[in-house]
């Protein structure tokens, strides 16, 4: 599966925020899957954020495979936006954060990605 194109769709900012924060800022994504997957296996990401007028993309390769602290069943990634979307997260993401937010909470919250 080289190359293959995931779709990850965020219906809620919020949960977009969470993962940004938990995962996507460390450069690690851990991904459920029941299917074989071997290291060095790459995949694209597009990724549709509900109040983003454009999805993301990002590259990930396997460097784990195995279960996460939850017993679920995936593989471990090494994960990158690509140059565009970490330009446009790294120029908007903190003002729409403190959009929604408010400036006491937005702030706070942004200050963690």
């Amino acid at each position: 599966m080289e190359n293959e194109i995931v779709k990850i769709e965020y219906k809620k900012f919020s949960s977009f925020l969470k993962d940004c924060i938990k995962s996507f800022s460390c450069g690690y994504l851990f991904l459920i899957s029941d299917e074989e997957h071997s290291l060095g296996e790459t995949f694209a990401f597009s990724i549709t954020v509900a109040t983003l007028d454009k999805p993301l993309s990002a590259e990930g390769k396997v460097v784990s495979v195995g279960e996460n602290e939850s017993g679920e069943k995936g593989i471990g990634l090494e994960f990158v936006f690509d140059e565009e979307s970490r330009k446009f997260i790294d120029e908007n993401l903190k003002e729409i954060v403190i959009s929604k937010y408010g400036s006491v909470w937005g702030t706070r919250l942004s200050a963690l990605f």
